[in-house]
């Protein structure tokens, strides 16, 4: 019957065989250096994964690192606005105590100076008063008295007034 087709059963045969021995060799000599490099391609791929997670893992650390850094900053940062508001109050409290010692201080030498000069008018009314008394009498007195008699009268007016006080 496959004769009767034409075909040739050696032919056939000897076909297959070197199919067979075409494959044997394709196996010897490529299926497993391709295994080979699919294994190798394989461990490639998972190294890279590997490496990829390996490089996230230490990008979180040093994101975490940096956030915590940031906040460290954040803070010494906000210590250093609060110091430097502490301190400034500090000053200015300072500064009005003093602008206030000063001021006492003013008050209190222009007081003694009124007191002073107060004093010295009063001083100066007195003497003036003394003058115009002295001169009243000694005119009154030209009139009437002895010598004698004014400088008693004189002495008396100016203890008088001298020892009046002064109304502020």
């Amino acid at each position: 019957m496959v004769e009767a087709l034409g075909i040739d059963l050696k032919e056939i045969i000897f076909a297959i065989v070197n199919f067979l021995i075409l494959v044997g060799v394709l196996a010897k000599f490529l299926y497993h250096p391709f295994l080979e490099m699919l294994e190798n391609r394989k461990q490639t791929i998972k190294d890279s994964f590997a490496q990829a997670a390996e490089t996230i893992r230490l990008a979180d650390e040093k994101l975490d690192n940096y956030n915590m850094q940031i906040s460290n900053v954040e803070r010494e940062s906000r210590e250093i606005i609060k110091n430097a508001k502490l301190k400034a109050e500090a000053q200015a409290s300072d500064i009005i105590d003093e602008a206030n010692a000063k001021a006492a201080e003013i008050k209190l030498s222009a007081e003694k100076e009124a007191e002073r000069q107060q004093a010295k008018a009063l001083a100066e009314v007195k003497a003036q008063v003394a003058a115009m008394a002295l001169l009243a009498a000694e005119k009154i007195l030209e009139k009437e008295l002895e010598l004698e008699g004014q400088e008693h009268l004189i002495d008396n007016i100016i203890e008088q007034v001298g020892a009046a006080k002064w109304q502020n």
